[in-house]
């Protein structure tokens, strides 16, 4: 079975730093590298993929019925009493039929639908249309497994940031706890001071601690998606990612390229077919066969004849159960084409909020980039103005507190970006690792 190329590339170094830790410190596990793993991996892409072969042989199987079918049968019969043992065609006295106790009989037959009302190409079209249904649904779910590994690895890049930005208000507020102490040491300071630096300094510890067993949280997500030992991951470096050109506002997707709507769109086409093979049973069916018969008996005493012949089978009166049936499937056509006019909202939807997520995201991050560096003139500032003794502690631990906000805001909002990108591209039905090498920027 041949596999989209543009999404299942199987590389086969993928998740390489994750399953050889002596070279965790050579490489970096890139974002490509987890997609590809999680997709190697994944149970649901799997059962996708069964799906897929499943719809195949429902095809072939309705395929079939286009080329006559052969059946051999043989049987053999014991009677209480002597039985003719061959076809009795004519009566002549001088050439008595053979009786046995034992009756040997084969028959090779050949049969063919010559008419069944068009049935046999609607069922046909009906599974080459599930067939199409279930490559979109496949589509789907890898477009999903990426959405979901891509949203975790980058989760693990946030977590660390977030993290790093609470280390460094650590390290920031243990320098200002110092010089509290120093000072009132030096009886320059009240024991107020060294209170308040302490105080704080306790609540960026525990702010660091949270931010740390989210990484870890964060890490075992991801590493449960890749199937491998989380560990692994907390030894390998994650390479940063980033949007190639975040000046170039996104494509607008197109909801009828998306795998749900196009997977929706098939199975309506296959209960249109549906319907049709229902309304064909109202018609008669012609079959035409033919075949080789044997009779015999266990000495060998053996006749063959052959037969031929033609059969039209039209069911007059079934009780309504012909009528139910076409009924059943007008019930199903209408529910399919509105679970594609459902899917197509949704997508829309999904569309519109992805389209959102990207202006508030950049928006969010070009202003806290901003606040970055202002902070730390600020946290600058007021640490000189406090050892110069004209500044407020109170100041400072404000401004260290916004330092941080800041740092942890901008890693946010620079991460939603990147998801909220890759989101519009699963709408667009445009996700996958093509897509992935050419948006992101990833640094090793």
């Amino acid at each position: 079975m041949n596999r989209p190329p543009s999404i299942r590339r199987w590389a086969g170094a993928a998740a390489v730093a994750l399953l050889a830790p002596h070279a965790a410190s050579a490489q970096s596990l890139t974002l490509v590298d987890a997609v590809d793993a999680a997709l190697r991996a994944h149970p649901s892409v799997a059962a996708a993929e069964a799906r897929v072969q499943a719809a195949e042989g429902a095809g072939d199987a309705a395929r079939s019925a286009r080329l006559p079918g052969a059946s051999l049968d043989a049987t053999l019969t014991r009677f209480q009493e002597p039985m003719i043992v061959a076809p009795f065609h004519s009566l002549d006295f001088s050439n008595p039929p053979t009786f046995d106790r034992t009756l040997v009989q084969g028959r090779l037959a050949l049969a063919y639908t010559v008419f069944d009302g068009g049935g046999r190409s609607s069922r046909i079209r009906g599974a080459d249309a599930l067939l199409e249904a279930s490559t979109h649904g496949r589509a789907d779910t890898e477009m999903a497994v990426v959405e979901e590994t891509a949203r975790a690895f980058v989760g693990v890049l946030s977590a660390q940031a977030v993290f790093e930005a609470a280390d460094a208000q650590v390290q920031a507020l243990e320098e200002e706890a110092g010089r509290a102490q120093q000072r009132f040491d030096a009886g320059t300071a009240a024991e107020l001071e060294v209170l308040r630096s302490q105080a704080t300094l306790q609540e960026a510890r525990a702010q660091r601690a949270s931010a740390e067993a989210r990484v870890g949280l964060a890490e075992r997500v991801l590493a449960r998606l890749m199937a491998v030992d989380p560990a692994s991951v907390s030894a390998t470096r994650l390479a940063d990612v980033a949007i190639s050109d975040t000046d170039a506002p996104p494509q607008t997707p197109d909801t009828q390229r998306s795998p749900l709507v196009l997977q929706a769109d098939r199975a309506a086409l296959a209960a249109e077919a549906r319907l049709a093979e229902e309304r064909a049973g109202r018609l008669p069916t012609v079959q035409a066969g033919a075949g080789v018969l044997d009779y015999g008996t266990l000495d060998d005493k053996h006749v063959f004849e052959w037969q031929a012949g033609v059969q039209v089978s039209w069911p007059l009166f079934t009780g309504g159960a012909r009528s139910a049936s076409v009924r059943r499937a007008e019930a199903e056509l209408t529910a399919a084409r509105m679970e594609l006019d459902a899917a197509t909202l949704r997508v829309a939807q999904a569309i519109d909020a992805a389209e959102t997520a990207v202006v508030e995201a950049d928006a969010r991050a070009e202003a806290l980039d901003l606040a970055v560096a202002q902070w730390e003139e600020v946290a600058r500032i007021e640490a000189l103005a406090l050892d110069a003794g004209s500044g407020v502690q109170a100041d400072l631990l404000r401004a260290e507190a916004g330092l941080f906000q800041a740092r942890a805001g901008y890693a946010r909002a620079r991460y939603d970006g990147v998801l909220s990108r890759i989101n519009l591209a699963r709408g667009g039905g445009t996700l996958d690792r093509d897509w992935l090498d050419e948006a992101l920027e990833i640094t090793p």
